[in-house]
């Protein structure tokens, strides 16, 4: 799994309010290298936007109790259900990943 930038707190919390305010769940967004590599992934919108990029495996993310549920018009594309807004980010902060160079980053 891919998230565009770094895991950070706050910002993490804006994207689940906004998910919030559209869907009715703090879900944060997360793409699938599911069928295509990594770099494929991310050389695409909306990755390419961001100089830092998130990797973690579908296995840390379910370790920590959190479904992913396929969401947008991309394939690729899922959200996280974060369930409660603190504890959710807390969880997600949590999981095993690693944090890296977009070497593709379009400014």
């Amino acid at each position: 799994m891919v998230r565009g930038g770094a895991l950070d707190v706050t910002l993490l919390a804006e994207d689940a309010r906004r998910a919030f305010a559209v869907y009715g769940v703090y879900a944060v967004s997360v793409f699938a290298a599911d069928g295509v590599s990594i770099d494929e992934l991310v050389q695409s919108t909306p990755l390419v936007r961001f100089g830092s990029l998130t990797l973690m495996t579908v296995g840390a993310i379910r370790a920590e109790g959190f479904e992913l549920v396929p969401s947008g018009r991309n394939p690729l594309h899922h959200s996280v259900d974060l369930g409660d807004l603190e504890a959710g980010v807390d969880r997600l902060l949590r999981c095993e990943h690693r944090t890296i160079v977009n070497p593709y980053h379009e400014s």
